[in-house]
């Protein structure tokens, strides 16, 4: 199986996790700035890797950690609050220690929506 995978292109090969000076000065700086909800929250992770155009941030936000519930939500629900919160988070954010873009993973519990909210320039 993974021999065939290999041999055939077997899927997109997953960008690989640094954890360089950089990477974890940009761990402490979304921790320092982002709001404390999803901070504090047990399903709050991120995970920095080296993308084609530098560092990527990929964050998951637990949109329930205020105990909101989203019962009745569509779709078309899920995506615009996702929209509405990941650009009202990203633009809190003051300049990182290094360049990287900031990719929000909106976690609504069953239905997780992803947002690239694009780059975040260095001081």
């Amino acid at each position: 199986m993974g021999l065939f995978s290999s041999l055939f292109g077997g899927g997109a090969k997953k960008a690989e996790e640094v954890n360089d000076a950089s990477a974890q000065a940009l761990k402490q700086f979304f921790k320092e700035n982002l709001p404390s909800e999803f901070v504090n929250s047990a399903r709050y992770a991120i995970s920095i890797t080296q993308g084609d155009k530098g560092y990527e941030a990929r964050i998951n936000m637990d949109m329930g950690a205020d105990g909101s519930t989203y019962d009745g939500f569509t779709k078309e629900n899920f995506a615009e609050l996702a929209d509405w919160e990941s650009e009202r988070v990203f633009d809190l954010l003051p300049e990182p220690p290094v360049t990287v873009t900031a990719i929000f993973d909106m976690d609504f519990g069953k239905t997780k929506v992803t947002m690239n909210r694009g780059r975040l320039l260095a001081k």
